[in-house]
C-alpha cells in the first residue's frame, strides 16, 4: 500500500498496518494458547507471519515447506452457512483443497461441524495414508468436486468429539474477529475517503464565487458582532465615568456652599468685631471670637488631621491621599465612611477643597 494507490497518507498507512500487524498477533497468540491447551508440546509450537496477495497460494506453499500431513481449516466466515451444509463454494479452502499436496489430511470445519474432509493418499504404488484414528469413525463418501475427472472424499456432517469441537470453535472464533478486525480497517479507511472528499469539496467551494462570498459574509459578520461588543463596553465604561463625575460634582458643589456658609460667617463676625472696636469696646463678647477650629470639611475622615491632598474615593467622599491608600493596602475592601464596598480603587484630586485649606492654613498659621 503506497499514498499513490490508495490516496492516504503516510502516516495513516503506518497506523493502519501497524493495526493489521497487531491483529495478527493476537490472533496467532490465540492459535498457539488452544495448541498448547490440547497437550501439544510448547516447543513443537511455531508462529510465523506472511504477507502475500493470495491466502490460499500460500497456505500450500507453506504445507510444501514445512511438509505439512495434517491441516484443519476454518470453512468460512459467512454466517449463512449452516451446519448441514457439504459443499463449499470456491475460497481459499477450495483453492487449498485443490493444490495441497495429495499426502495432506485436510479437515474443513464451520460453527464446530466438520463439513468436509480431504483424506491424503501416496501416489506411490504399496503406501497408504489414512486419516487420524479420531476421525475413523466418519462415514465418507466420494462425490465430484472441482471439475470433470475429478473427486475427493468428502464427510456427511458430523458433530466432532468435545476436544476437537471445542478447537475448532475457538479456531474459527479467531477467523471471526480476524474478520472484524479488517473490516474495521476497511471502516475506517472508508472514512478517511468520506473526509477527503468533504475536504475537496470544500475547497471547491471556496474557489467558487458564491463560496467566496458566503466566506466574506461569514468574517463581515463576526467582525460585526465583535465591534458591537466593543462598543457595548465603551458605552458601559463611560456610563460609570458619568456617574462618578456627577457624584464629584455634587460633593463639589456641597463643599462649595460649605465653603461660602464659613465665608459668610467669618465676614459677618469680622464686621461685628470691628465696630466693637470702633466704639471701645473693651470685652468682645463671646459669639464674636473668631474660631481657631478648622472647618469639618477640612478633615480627614481617617486621620482626623487636616488633609494636605485631599481626594475623592468611589464612595463620593474626600480623604487624604496617603491615609486612603493605606486604608486599601492593609485589607480595606469597603467605604471607612459608608461601609459598602467600594466599586473601585480609584482617587481624583479634589484642587477646590485643596485651594481653600491652603487659604485657612495661611490665615491660621
Amino acid at each position: 500500500m503506497t499514498p499513490s494507490s490508495s490516496g492516504l497518507e503516510q502516516s495513516e498507512i503506518d497506523a493502519i498496518q501497524e493495526l493489521e500487524q497487531t491483529s495478527r498477533n493476537d490472533t496467532l497468540l490465540k492459535y498457539h494458547d488452544i495448541c498448547i491447551d490440547e497437550g501439544v508440546i510448547e516447543q513443537d509450537v511455531d508462529m510465523s507471519c506472511f504477507s502475500a496477495n493470495s491466502v490460499g497460494e500460500w497456505i500450500v506453499e507453506l504445507i510444501y515447506q514445512n511438509n505439512i500431513k495434517k491441516l484443519i481449516m476454518g470453512a468460512t466466515a459467512d454466517s449463512h452457512y449452516s451446519e448441514g451444509m457439504v459443499h463449499i463454494t470456491p475460497t481459499k479452502a477450495d483453492y487449498v483443497i485443490q493444490h495441497a499436496p495429495h499426502c495432506c489430511n485436510i479437515w474443513l470445519v464451520c460453527n464446530g461441524n466438520l463439513i468436509q474432509t480431504r483424506e491424503g493418499r501416496f501416489e506411490h504404488a504399496g503406501s497408504a495414508y489414512s486419516s487420524s484414528s479420531s476421525l475413523h469413525s466418519i462415514d465418507s463418501a466420494l462425490i465430484p468436486y472441482g471439475g470433470a475427472g475429478r473427486a475427493e472424499r468428502v464427510t456427511e456432517p458430523h458433530a466432532l468429539s468435545s476436544s476437537e469441537e471445542q478447537s475448532a470453535r475457538g479456531i474459527e472464533k479467531m477467523y471471526y474477529e480476524e474478520q472484524r478486525r479488517r473490516l474495521e480497517i476497511e471502516e475506517l479507511k472508508r472514512e478517511k475517503e468520506q473526509r477527503d472528499k468533504m475536504r475537496r469539496v470544500r475547497e471547491e467551494a471556496l474557489s467558487s464565487s458564491s463560496g467566496v462570498t458566503k466566506i466574506l459574509y461569514n468574517e463581515e459578520v463576526m467582525r460585526r458582532r465583535e465591534v458591537e461588543a466593543e462598543l457595548n463596553r465603551a458605552k458601559a465604561e463611560i456610563e460609570d465615568m458619568k456617574r462618578v463625575q456627577i457624584e464629584l460634582k455634587e460633593q463639589h458643589y456641597a463643599d462649595c456652599r460649605l465653603l461660602e456658609k464659613e465665608r459668610d460667617e467669618a465676614i459677618k463676625t469680622t464686621e461685628e468685631l470691628l465696630r466693637a472696636l470702633e466704639k471701645g469696646e473693651s470685652s468682645i463678647p463671646l459669639q464674636w471670637s473668631v474660631s481657631i477650629e478648622p472647618p469639618q470639611c477640612f478633615i480627614c475622615p481617617i486621620s482626623k488631621d487636616i488633609m494636605q491632598n485631599p481626594h475623592v474615593a468611589a464612595d463620593g467622599y474626600t480623604y487624604e491621599a496617603d491615609e486612603f491608600r493605606r486604608w486599601l493596602n492593609h485589607g480595606g475592601e469597603k467605604s471607612p465612611m459608608t461601609n459598602l464596598r467600594l466599586e473601585n480603587r480609584n482617587l481624583i484630586p479634589n484642587l477646590v477643597l485643596r485651594s481653600a485649606i491652603k487659604d485657612w492654613l495661611q490665615q491660621h498659621p
